[in-house]
């Protein structure tokens, strides 16, 4: 994974420094901090772009922007947690798969 400094970020995204140093400071990204250096890494910067754009071109006003950005965090989590469980089932027996499919499809289940 690629890490990025802020003169990078700055670079790449094209925003200027104020505007990552805030985002910083409001806990809206949290890069690694390395001998008082702030340090991005791809996630960082796609966060970065993230806010860049919700900011500048949809002009969301900062005091929505921790609510956006927490309801995205959920999605990715739920995405996450979701690959987890389609792993699972797809491990688990054909009974088991079976009698998950049914439950999902509204079937009922001999108990």
């Amino acid at each position: 994974m690629t890490r990025w400094t802020l003169e990078q970020v700055v670079a790449e995204i094209g925003v200027d420094r104020a505007a990552v140093t805030s985002w910083v400071e409001q806990h809206w990204v949290l890069p690694e901090s390395e001998g008082g250096a702030w340090h991005f890494d791809d996630l960082d910067l796609a966060r970065l772009r993230l806010i860049a754009e919700l900011t500048q071109e949809l002009e969301i006003g900062d005091e929505a922007i921790p609510v956006v950005l927490n309801l995205l965090d959920q999605i990715y989590q739920l995405r996450d947690k979701l690959a987890a469980l389609e792993q699972a089932i797809e491990q688990a027996s054909p009974d088991c798969r079976a009698e998950i499919a049914q439950i999902l499809g509204g079937g009922k289940t001999d108990d």
